[in-house]
């Protein structure tokens, strides 16, 4: 039989409609839940609409790597699956179209859906996954850094807050101390004071109300106090604010990169942290992972294809399971090869394993009622 061109772009632009809509759902619900994570703090924070904006436009490309292996899932159950019911699968086998001739389309969509997600997980995650995470961590310093009732420090800073007031007030009881040993040290007290905006989010800027400035005097017979009605002050917080990156926020280039440098070396330590794999697992973790888009396209169509009787509804139920299942296996997969349990290439790749196994099972067990 010639190869069925106009049956291939008709299944593809089903498949791809569904497949569009299912990432929208997904990567909007990705989207909310981890939004929802920071809003308190950015609230309270007096952060506007247009940085919460700004941190949804970051947290969009650091998840819909996820989304992508799910919505093509969801595509091809719900396409076939309706198909299935309105009966068009019973007439393409009628007319001869073996379920090895509908397999093209699912294919092509999930090679195409594992290169972008290789993109995004290569390059766009890890870059906006630690942009999310120093936007947030910028955004919301001020509630996150100023802890009542804790000295706090900073470099050779050293900042304490007695307690939170009204809005007349909104730090009471400040203390602001240089702890170096040198002449210059010195400490600020003040009665109140409140917080300034800093467009880097590197400081703490202070305004300091009804206090004092204590300096040191190499001379203990003297002392010297400097009463002030306001001062402006700011404590670099930019330890807090500039963390060095982890192995998650790095792109592919750079994990090979650091995975090359010397077992002894400082950074690369660091990087592969307690466990020490750390690297490997990130490593192994971006290859295998969108192969999953191109297997679970194979596993998806002998499962689309099912009896009339079904419900319209089981595609939906069909790739919630199988998802799920995948999800669980990568999961345990990952947590195996972070503790050492196993090698890390063993852990992350016998998900993708198992789903080869079952796509090859189902093609042939439905196959068979072909002939």
């Amino acid at each position: 039989m010639v190869a069925p061109r106009l049956l291939w772009r008709y299944i593809l632009c089903d498949v791809l409609l569904h497949t569009m809509l299912g990432l929208f759902a997904i990567t909007l619900l990705l989207v909310v839940q981890n939004v929802l994570r920071f809003v308190e703090d950015l609230l309270a924070a007096g952060v506007g609409l247009g940085a919460l904006g700004q941190l949804i436009a970051l947290v969009l490309p650091a998840y819909a790597s996820y989304a992508i292996p799910t919505a093509l899932l969801f595509g091809i159950l719900i396409s076939f699956g309706r198909m299935s019911a309105d009966g068009e699968i019973v007439a393409m086998r009628a007319c001869g179209v073996s379920v090895a001739r509908l397999l093209p389309p699912a294919i092509a969509l999930g090679a195409v859906a594992a290169l972008l997600t290789g993109y995004m997980l290569f390059d766009v995650h890890p870059r906006a996954r630690y942009a999310m995470r120093t936007l947030a961590r910028q955004l919301a310093s001020s509630i996150d850094v100023v802890e009542p009732g804790r000295f706090m420090a900073f470099g050779d800073r050293l900042l304490y807050v007695h307690a939170r007031g009204d809005s007349s007030c909104p730090l009471q009881g400040i203390l602001i101390g240089d702890a170096s040993e040198d002449e210059r040290s010195f400490y600020a007290a003040a009665r109140c004071g409140s917080l300034e905006g800093d467009a880097s989010g590197r400081e703490l800027a202070f305004v300091l109300h009804d206090g004092s400035i204590h300096f040191r005097d190499p001379d203990p017979t003297r002392y010297r106090r400097i009463k002030f009605e306001t001062m402006r002050t700011s404590v670099d917080i930019s330890v807090y604010t500039d963390r060095p990156p982890l192995s998650k926020d790095l792109r592919f280039s750079e994990l090979l990169a650091a995975r090359r440098l010397p077992s002894d070396d400082k950074e690369r330590k660091r990087l592969e942290g307690s466990s020490g794999t750390a690297l490997d697992v990130q490593i192994h973790r971006r290859l295998s992972f969108p192969l999953a888009s191109l297997l679970l396209a194979v596993v998806a169509v002998p499962l689309g294809i099912r009896p009339v009787r079904a419900g319209r509804s089981m595609g939906a139920l069909t790739a919630i399971g199988v998802m799920a299942l995948y999800w669980v296996l990568f999961s345990l997969g990952e947590m195996a090869a972070e503790r050492g349990v196993g090698p890390a290439w063993l852990g992350l790749w016998a998900p993708n394993f198992v789903v080869l196994a079952l796509g090859i099972w189902l093609v042939r067990r439905i196959a068979r009622t072909d002939g």
